[in-house]
């Protein structure tokens, strides 16, 4: 009986602590055999060739549902941690080498080091890595497992320690203790070590094994002397987020990064440019362009105490076109960028359309430099508010639509400074500086604009000093002193007729006839327009108020 207590009491703890370290390198001990098929089932593809062959295949396609990104499989994930290996050992895996260099990614006296591989699963990494120590004439294996449970989204990678194995002994459970011992060593605990490392910009939590990383939190960090440049990424993300255009994630075998870009896909809509023959030369061709516009302002002023000019699109396009060219990178290009070694990105000169709205359209074209085949095309359409500043004639950017997506106004300023602060781009707008300038030119100066029927109306203020009807009876008046002319067309005679009658009408409508007199004067050509420009400046220098009072131009 007191044997068998003193056997219990001395022996049984003696042989559980010689035990305790055999069933430990029990546990520790595992065999794992080099997955050779899976280092060598490809060519390890560099990373330069898959978005190059990415590139390439996007360039080809013509869908709205065409990706780009980067599709990673596992066996490529190996072939490229086996050319590293091959960095340290040429003969790894080399049939011909002797054992020693063949299995064994580097090899010393007391251990040999077999190489590391993963394994993707869904939404899982799995890290092998094999080990040999080797003591007298016995070799003990063993292989150390590390698994990650990923969340990737636009807003947080999350990255999960689910799996800690060394050999066949689970070692994940033993944070608690890990971090216990690493502050009775360092004076601090594993999440303070880690954090440390981590820099701010994720978090470690110890209980979860997980960190937690903010992708705003690593703009705000990474940008944070450049907040232009912070901007414009969080404006990115912002478009990237609102309209779906990323999906990333793990895969049985695959990692997959793809970028819905074939959503901004646009091949449909026209693009306008303006022919050789039709492009402004000069400001003095500019100022005579708006000075034969001036008619309308003259015909508007009969019927109203608001009179303005209208530019239609095709020749507000031929102002924009000469404004823009100034600031051309190339002939028609006024922003060009290589975006990948052989790839390259070009803005094509802006052109706009006017219905209830105003349209800025910006195409948009990438395109390989060695193979124009691989090609694509989008249009950036705008939604744009006219107004004048100072001098400066302003499109201000209120909604962007490229292809399927969109973007909302308080990210197109930053999205748009890609194309640099110039002389068309500032603070999100589009500017044409000193269009006043060029009108004052022409004879008159710019209160406001709107857009109305499809044209770009420019309102021109009247005199206050000069009552409005006595503006009226002058405008009356040189209208019917140019009436009937016989070097006019018939249709402009009748057009002046009928204003002139429905102003004298009690029923007539001054207003509806000035627009049918502005149509006919737009159909002529710029030589009869400035002739009739010229006659009623002309005739209205015969009566007692002449155009420059009129209109507020004497000094």
């Amino acid at each position: 009986m007191y044997v068998k207590f003193l056997f219990k009491l001395i022996f049984i703890p003696i042989i559980s602590i010689i035990a305790l370290p055999l069933i430990v390198l029990g546990l520790g001990y595992k065999s794992v055999s080099i997955p050779i098929d899976e280092f060598e089932a490809v060519d390890a593809m560099p990373l330069s060739a898959m978005v190059q062959e990415e590139l390439d295949a996007f360039l080809l396609g013509n869908s709205t549902e065409d990706t780009i990104g980067l599709t990673i499989e596992q066996t490529n994930a190996n072939g490229l941690l086996k050319d590293a290996f091959l960095g340290i050992n040429e003969n790894y895996l080399d049939e011909d080498a002797d054992d020693d260099q063949r299995y064994y990614v580097m090899k010393e006296a007391y251990y040999g080091y077999q190489g590391s591989w993963v394994e993707f699963g869904d939404s899982t990494v799995t890290i092998t890595s094999g080990a040999h120590a080797f003591v007298g004439g016995f070799t003990y294996k063993t292989a150390v497992v590390i698994g990650f449970d990923i969340s990737i989204d636009t807003e947080e990678v999350v990255l999960k320690l689910d799996k800690l194995n060394i050999g066949n002994l689970p070692l994940a459970w033993t944070f608690s203790v890990a971090s216990w011992a690493a502050e009775l060593v360092t004076g601090q605990d594993i999440k303070g070590l880690i954090d440390d490392q981590l820099g701010g910009l994720a978090e470690f939590d110890a209980q979860k094994r997980e960190v937690r990383l903010s992708v705003d939190e690593v703009v705000e960090r990474s940008f944070e002397d450049d907040p232009q440049q912070k901007a414009l990424i969080q404006s990115l993300i912002a478009f990237v987020e609102e309209n779906e255009l990323v999906t990333i994630g793990f895969e049985e075998g695959i990692f997959n990064a793809r970028f819905a870009l074939g959503k901004t896909r646009d091949e449909v809509t026209p693009i306008v440019t303006i022919p050789e023959v039709d492009r402004i030369q000069n400001d003095t061709q500019l100022q005579a362009i708006l000075a034969s516009k001036v008619n309308a302002l003259i015909i508007t002023s009969i019927y109203s105490p608001n009179p303005f000019i209208e530019l239609d699109p095709y020749t507000l396009n031929r102002v924009f076109e000469y404004f823009i060219r100034s600031a051309e990178f190339a002939a028609g290009v006024v922003f060009e960028s290589e975006i990948y070694e052989g790839y390259n990105m070009r803005a094509l000169i802006p052109y706009v359309t006017m219905t209830d709205t105003m349209k800025v359209y910006i195409p948009l074209e990438i395109e390989s430099a060695t193979d124009p085949l691989k090609y694509f095309r989008t249009v950036i359409i705008i939604d744009t508010t006219p107004s004048v500043d100072g001098n400066d004639l302003l499109f201000t950017l209120n909604s962007l639509t490229a292809g399927e997506v969109t973007l909302g106004q308080e990210h197109i300023a930053t999205v748009l400074s890609m194309l640099g602060e110039n002389e068309i781009i500032r603070d999100g707008a589009f500017v044409l500086e000193n269009f006043d300038e060029q009108m004052q030119q022409s004879g008159v100066s710019i209160e406001s604009v709107a857009v109305v029927n499809g044209n770009l109306r420019l309102f021109i203020s009247l005199n206050d000093a000069i009552p409005l009807q006595d503006i009226q009876d002058a405008i009356q008046d040189a209208l019917t002193n140019i009436a009937d002319n016989p070097n006019y067309p018939p249709e402009l005679n009748d057009a002046i007729n009928d204003i002139l009658n429905s102003v004298t009408d009690p029923e007539g409508d001054p207003e509806a006839a000035a627009e049918a007199l502005l149509e006919v004067i737009a159909g002529l050509d710029e030589a009869e327009q400035e002739e009739l420009l010229n006659d009623l400046i002309s005739s209205l220098e015969e009566s007692d108020i002449d155009f420059d009072e009129i209109y507020n131009l004497i000094p």
